[in-house]
């Protein structure tokens, strides 16, 4: 055991925490009541008179056999039986004689057992902090350092030590997005976990960003030929997603506490309080704005997803899964199709009723704002099939395609390629030009295979050098 000296005061983690020491302590041995008053009495020093009532009631009350110990698994209940016992609660009331922990017994909470559909889930057994270290191959000193780094305070520290790259980013549509990317080791230590365990989490089917075998092709094909389109996008997706709902998604695939506890902190962030100062301040005309855009960016100083994390999209996929859930339910009753980008919500109807669809818009928002999320009432959109319909930059009108404006561009440089040579058309100077239209071509061939073809045989025209 290790001694304790630290006197708690009578918050409720004070309290809960002599809890969880006593419930450590009656579960780390016979489960008798002699037994269990004599190990919780070298917990707090002395033999307090409400130890006594206390065994027998947890004795009788939690049905532990004489002779035998407690499941690990019953920790919670335990700890919780004795903060609801009178007599415990009272002793906090007395200022002379204020339980103390002067001594912990250990204990390792082994590892759960997930809901029966992820039943079949491979995922490593981290039982432990320690069994965590060994499988991410470090020490348990450094596992601590990486999974708390965010807590420094002093700028020229937090530069040095903090494990993320930071900088704003203005939008195009106004405003500033924070991207935050994770330094070398601890992407490492990211993608191990995005690797072993996240990806082997299956998402919901109506999931389609950041999904491995889904695209933004896959994503447009489910919306083509709609009367009426809609689409919503949600409000800072990332940040809004909090280090509480990543902590709960590891504990329901069975990870305990404590591992549970350190895998967010390796995957989730508290921004820095220097960070503020540092949020575009030009585009925001009005002393106004500017306070208003500071409290939005204070949002990121509690744990959150930061987004350039490579494990931030599939966490964010998870924990939106009953958003998916009930959005795709409330689509089926309204005899819509239903699917989700990272942040953008796509409801596609066979009526084209623009009543029916303003209806349909104010049911979703309300059950975003149910789970926690916040839709971005500015663009949000209805296009009915007159008008041009658009999915994450492909048109879904009659067949998939891309913009016009962008086919005509393309066709236009890889002609003058072809007239005047690659050089005149490389305005910006990009070292392999023949590689940046490649790409563009084989992007336009996954849409369009039929005018992908044409614009290839133009761009096999062309003299490269």
């Amino acid at each position: 055991m290790d001694e304790l000296s630290d006197r708690p005061n009578c918050s409720s983690a004070a309290v809960r925490r002599v809890a969880t020491a006593l419930a450590r302590a009656f579960m780390a041995g016979e489960a008798s009541p002699p037994a269990m008053r004599a190990r919780a009495e070298r917990v707090l020093g002395h033999p307090a008179p409400w130890l006594v009532p206390l065994a027998l009631h947890l004795h009788f009350a939690r049905a532990a056999p004489a002779g035998e110990v407690w499941p690990p698994q019953q920790h919670d209940q335990v700890v919780a039986s004795i903060l609801a016992f009178p007599a415990f609660l009272a002793a906090f009331e007395r200022p002379e004689a204020i339980p103390v922990v002067r001594a912990y017994y250990p204990f390792h909470q082994p590892m759960g057992h997930p809901p029966e559909p992820l039943a079949g889930l491979l995922l490593p057994s981290l039982a432990t902090i320690g069994d965590l270290a060994d499988w991410l191959e470090m020490a348990p000193s450094m596992l601590d350092w990486y999974a708390d780094a965010s807590a420094w305070s002093s700028r020229s520290r937090a530069e040095k030590l903090d494990h993320y790259h930071s900088r704003w980013v203005a939008k195009a549509a106004g405003g500033a997005r924070l991207i935050e990317a994770p330094k070398e080791n601890l992407r490492f230590i990211q993608r191990r976990i995005l690797r072993e365990i996240l990806n082997r989490v299956p998402v919901h089917e109506a999931a389609q960003g950041c999904v491995r075998g889904r695209s933004v092709v896959d994503n447009a094909r489910l919306h083509l030929g709609s009367a009426l389109l809609l689409k919503l996008d949600l409000r800072d997706f990332f940040a809004s997603i909090s280090g509480a709902r990543v902590h709960a998604l590891f504990r329901t695939l069975g990870y305990p506490r404590e591992t549970a506890r350190y895998l967010t902190g390796l995957t989730t962030r508290c921004s820095p309080a220097w960070l503020l100062r540092q949020v575009p301040q030009e585009a925001y005309p009005s002393p106004e704005e500017r306070c208003r855009r500071r409290d939005w960016a204070r949002q990121f100083m509690g744990r959150h997803l930061p987004q350039g994390a490579p494990t931030s999209p599939a966490l964010a996929n998870l924990c939106a899964y009953r958003l998916d859930l009930r959005l795709a339910g409330a689509a089926r009753e309204c005899q819509a199709g239903y699917s989700r980008y990272v942040d953008d919500l796509v409801f596609s109807c066979a009526d084209g009723d623009l009543a029916r669809g303003r209806r349909i818009v104010f049911m979703v928002q309300d059950i975003i704002l149910e789970e926690g999320f916040a839709p971005n009432w500015r663009k949000t959109r209805l296009a009915p099939a007159c008008a041009s319909q658009r999915i994450t930059g492909l048109v879904v009108n009659e067949r998939l395609n891309l913009p016009r404006a962008e086919y005509d561009t393309l066709k236009a440089i890889l002609t003058n390629c072809r007239r005047h040579g690659p050089a005149s058309q490389n305005r910006r100077g990009l070292p392999d030009f023949r590689a940046h239209l490649r790409g563009r071509l084989s992007w336009l061939r996954q849409v369009n295979p039929e005018r992908g073809a044409r614009l290839q045989a133009l761009f096999d025209e062309v003299l490269w050098d």
